[in-house]
């Protein structure tokens, strides 16, 4: 009966699963839904450590689809259009996203020693080392602009490991007293969920000492204690122009903060290397008080989501 069925196929989509990175049967249950709407597509789920030889033949005789959520390691097809996650430093991101009219803060690379010029700044900025680990663990300080030249090379002195790659400037936006950020799933630029993050322990005032500011904890490295689910259509709108600036990564976690003065919107990031799929994924369940799959999920339909654009990408895009 499974070889009369699979006569009927005329293209495979594969989605490749990362141990830790999701569970298999998020797969699984978006697969179901994909059979209900689009019987011709023959969709694999493969684990990133195995061989692509482990799949039947048949599978490679048909246009292909590929996409995954990280690197994938051992599983090379031997045919198809791939969509894969992958590490893209800040400065590229930032760039690719300025260059498709995503609204960015301010940005440059670091020269030590350099003064900066508050007329174009503003009164302050952030400074935000891109060697890996280091913005995990709240590596982003705040100061004022007139201080980058000397306080730089204080944070910053010659072999220290952030030096390993481009610090970045960015101006300096305040999302108010209490520290906001948005972060919006997205695949294929559809959003799967959304939630607002806030602090609850209040920046320190703005005019405080330049210690005082080092150690802030702003919208970028800030504990969120409290987490909403949002609908803000601008919020949901300005994800989806994010993919469009780097559409080859299928799933972003856009990072999104509001200006408190003026409301406008800022992208910070697409955390392009893929660890966001925080359904299932290791990370959200060592989170303690985090919401549930479940609600995850039926915020916006996140499965029924994710089979259309995944059956629309198959159609347009297997190869």
């Amino acid at each position: 009966m499974r070889l009369i069925k699979e006569s009927y196929k005329s293209r495979t989509l594969i989605l490749v699963n990362h141990l830790g990175g999701q569970k298999r049967q998020d797969f699984e249950e978006i697969r179901v839904k994909i059979d209900a709407l689009a019987s011709e597509i023959d969709v694999q789920i493969v684990d990133a450590r195995q061989s692509a030889e482990t799949l039947d033949s048949n599978v490679w005789h048909r246009p292909c689809l590929v996409v995954s959520f990280g690197p994938l390691n051992a599983f090379w097809p031997k045919r198809g259009s791939i969509y894969c996650c992958r590490f893209i430093p800040k400065f590229q991101q930032v760039a690719k996203l300025h260059g498709a009219n995503v609204p960015v803060p301010l940005s440059a690379q670091l020269v030590v020693g350099r003064p900066l010029d508050r007329r174009v700044w503003g009164p302050l900025v952030v400074l935000k080392p891109t060697t890996p680990g280091f913005m995990s663990h709240g590596a982003v300080f705040l100061m004022r602009t007139e201080k980058v030249g000397e306080l730089a090379q204080t944070i910053f002195p010659l072999g220290h490991p952030s030096r390993r790659l481009p610090v970045l400037i960015q101006r300096f936006i305040d999302t108010g007293e209490l520290p906001s950020y948005y972060r919006v799933l997205t695949l294929f630029g559809e959003p799967l969920y959304c939630r607002k993050g806030y602090a609850t322990k209040p920046r320190p005032p703005l005019d405080a000492s330049d210690d005082v500011l080092l150690k802030a904890r702003i919208a970028t490295n800030a504990e969120f204690a409290k987490h909403h689910f949002s609908n803000d259509a601008d919020v949901l709108d300005l994800a989806r122009r994010a993919y469009a600036a780097l559409p080859s990564i299928p799933l972003q976690g856009v990072d999104i903060i509001r200006e408190a003065a003026t409301g406008n919107l800022f992208v910070l990031e697409i955390n392009a290397g893929g660890n966001t799929w925080h359904f299932s994924s290791r990370y959200i369940e060592s989170i303690p008080n985090a919401s549930t799959r479940e609600e995850r999920i039926a915020q916006f339909g996140a499965w029924d989501v994710a089979a259309r654009i995944l059956i629309k990408k198959t159609r347009e895009q297997a190869r």
